[in-house]
């Protein structure tokens, strides 16, 4: 029956995927790209929904976030018999259209499907993303949505509209990349300075000395930065030195360009990579391959995507760094249904077992947590998900 519904879901996205190519430029284009994100994301979550139905309860396996399942449960008690205000509407906005963002779609479709109502799932896709993004965000804020949750390119540039959304009684969440000391009422997502920590501690284990180029998408995000510097802390007064990070604005073309050049540029004096964004795993892989050096120089990748797990089983990379993407989605959902009907202030006080300290800011993270994917343990990362339904996240 899997492989009966995957089938179906390559058709359907190759269906979409031809009529994105053949639309016209402009306004046309805009809608077609919009309508092409809804049709696979139904059919996704369609897909994943019987296939998680067909799959055993893997309550033991060590890569499920029981408390993550634990939260939503609360929600849902919290919520029974009680419906969203009626007109209620809710948006989960992405920082870009990638395959990273599938689990997340999933979970997105899930908690509708769920719960009864509309969630949008949109991303920028135009060359600028962070201008885009902020013009979204306006729009949902000025066309009245009840909730909306999205990943901060910019760190610090959406804090006015946040602040303008708030006032006038929308929900705002952040998730993936904070908007960190904006009026958000909740941040979900993992601590990427852990997550950049476990990165160098996987590198120091795996490398052990020597120099580590990094790639990343967004200088400006929270999570890149954070990350970053948990590498940095972890390297200081070992044999090992993350020597640059080079940028690629989010264009999988520009992260092989970037890995390429560093492989030139250092020579046999590149231990490996560290990559900070889904694609630049599969690019990096891509680059060693090419230069023949598979083995020789290491590759520790954030995420797990589909192409990051075939690396990985070709020996390329020795570890992923994984998020619970599916939970940014599912989760949003859930949190923004709750405080629409309960408020944002009793919606924390549920929630505040799971919920830690971010920074100066107080208990407003919740911590969804970071997973260590090595090659001995692919095969259970792979049950889990496939619990879950979804291939990667």
């Amino acid at each position: 029956m899997k492989n009966h519904l995957r089938t179906l879901l390559l058709a359907v996205t190759a269906v979409a995927l031809l009529a994105f190519v053949g639309c016209s430029s402009g306004a046309g284009e805009e809608a077609t790209v919009e309508t092409v994100v809804e049709t696979i994301t139904v059919v996704q979550t369609v897909v994943a929904t019987a296939e998680a139905e067909a799959m055993p309860a893997a309550e033991d396996n060590p890569y499920r976030p029981n408390e993550l399942f634990a939260a939503v449960a609360d929600l849902k008690a919290a919520t029974e018999g009680q419906s969203a205000p009626a007109g209620s509407k809710f948006a989960f906005l992405a920082n870009n259209l990638s395959p990273f963002w599938t689990a997340a779609q999933i979970g997105v479709g899930r908690a509708s499907s769920e719960l009864g109502v509309p969630i949008a799932f949109q991303a920028p896709t135009a060359s600028d993303l962070l201008s885009q993004q902020l013009s979204m965000l306006e729009t949902f804020v000025n066309d009245g949505y009840t909730g909306v949750t999205f990943s901060a390119i910019d760190r610090e540039a959406p804090a006015s509209i946040i602040e303008r959304a708030v006032d006038q009684g929308t929900i705002i969440l952040t998730m993936d990349s904070d908007a960190t000391g904006s009026d958000r009422a909740m941040y979900i997502g993992m601590s990427d300075y852990d997550a950049g920590r476990a990165a160098a501690e996987a590198a120091l284990e795996i490398i052990g000395e020597g120099k580590v180029v990094g790639l990343v998408g967004f200088a400006t995000a929270q999570n890149a930065q954070d990350r970053i510097q948990g590498v940095n802390d972890v390297f200081e007064g070992t044999n090992m030195e993350l020597v640059e990070v080079l940028i690629d604005d989010v264009k999988p073309e520009v992260a092989l360009s970037n890995a390429q050049t560093s492989i030139q540029k250092y020579g046999d004096e590149l231990a490996g990579f560290i990559t900070f964004y889904s694609y630049d795993g599969p690019a990096a892989c891509q680059a060693i391959k090419q230069a023949g050096l598979v083995g020789e120089v290491k590759l520790i990748a954030f995420d797990a995507e589909p192409e990051t797990q075939a690396c990985m089983e070709e020996g390329v990379v020795q570890a992923m760094i994984g998020q619970r993407v599916y939970f940014y989605g599912y989760l949003a959902g859930y949190v923004m249904h709750a405080m629409s009907i309960l408020g944002v202030e009793r919606t924390m006080e549920i929630l505040a077992p799971y919920l830690d300290d971010l920074g100066d800011e107080g208990p407003i993270r919740l911590n969804t947590g970071v997973d260590v994917i090595k090659a001995e343990s692919l095969d259970l990362y792979k049950q889990y998900l496939d619990s879950v339904g979804i291939a990667s996240q």
